[in-house]
């Protein structure tokens, strides 16, 4: 059955030549159209636009994509660097307090070891 209907689909399908009467009736359509005037200076765009101001615009906008990529840049710079400052301000933090804990605790380990040699009894 796809056998016959893959038959049917390129007899449907072929190419077939146009008639006489339609190739007279469509280069009679085309040559009976005005041909497209050239561009002349200071002509405008379908939209009422300038072909140049389009340029323009498009550069203006490319120029403002960029400004907006670079601020952003600069502003993840700038995050970063207040994240490694902060990272720096916790780990000083952290190098105090340890060390004022070795300190704390070495006075109270000389002190509990001089109320044990005070009170040899007990």
């Amino acid at each position: 059955m796809s056998e016959d209907l893959e038959s049917q689909l390129r007899t449907a399908l072929r190419p077939i030549a146009p008639s006489a009467a339609l190739e007279k009736k469509l280069i009679a359509c085309v040559t009976a159209k005005a041909p497209l005037a050239p561009p002349v200076a200071g002509r405008r765009g379908r939209l009422g636009f300038h072909p140049r101001a389009r340029w323009l615009s498009l550069g203006v906008a490319a120029c403002l994509l960029l400004a907006l990529g670079i601020q952003h840049r600069l502003q993840e710079r700038h995050e970063r660097e207040n994240g490694l400052e902060a990272r720096r301000q916790v780990l000083q933090a952290l190098r105090m307090t340890s060390q004022k804990l070795d300190l704390a605790y070495e006075i109270v380990k000389s002190q509990s070891t001089s109320l044990a040699d005070e009170n040899p009894g007990a």
